[in-house]
């Protein structure tokens, strides 16, 4: 049943995926995958990244209202493909994170930099992974 299954935790706190889900999700060894988790419900949720290298970005945010929302504007207006985003305040009120998990196409790092820059953000690193 590829719908919820049940399974243990290993001494090294890995976990695996049963195989009728792999073949729901078309997922083959070596594939990455994203894990996002959802701290109100207790849950983590896996999604095939389906993208043999993702850029990783972290980028620092003015921690105020809509300074996100203009950052992944800046990142959408460049054709970004966002596979995974996870934000927190690293200062509340002053400083927040945002870390990206994306496929950039043939845009470059400075291309990015540039954009976020415009925005009011500033791109910390970026690395493939």
């Amino acid at each position: 049943m590829a719908g919820k299954n049940t399974c243990n935790l290993d001494e090294k706190g890995r976990v695996l995926i049963p195989q009728s889900m792999r073949d729901a999700l078309n997922l083959k060894p070596g594939e990455k995958i994203v894990l996002k988790l959802d701290v109100k419900g207790k849950a983590v949720v896996i999604s095939p990244a389906h993208e043999k290298k993702l850029l990783k970005l972290d980028i620092l945010l003015s921690d105020s209202p809509g300074a996100l929302a203009h950052a992944a504007m800046a990142l959408a207006r460049l054709g970004i493909d966002f596979v995974s985003t996870q934000s927190h305040s690293s200062v509340r009120g002053e400083e927040a994170v945002w870390e990206v998990a994306c496929n950039p196409g043939k845009i470059s790092a400075q291309e990015i930099r540039v954009a976020l820059a415009k925005s009011g953000a500033k791109l910390l690193s970026a690395e493939w992974g």
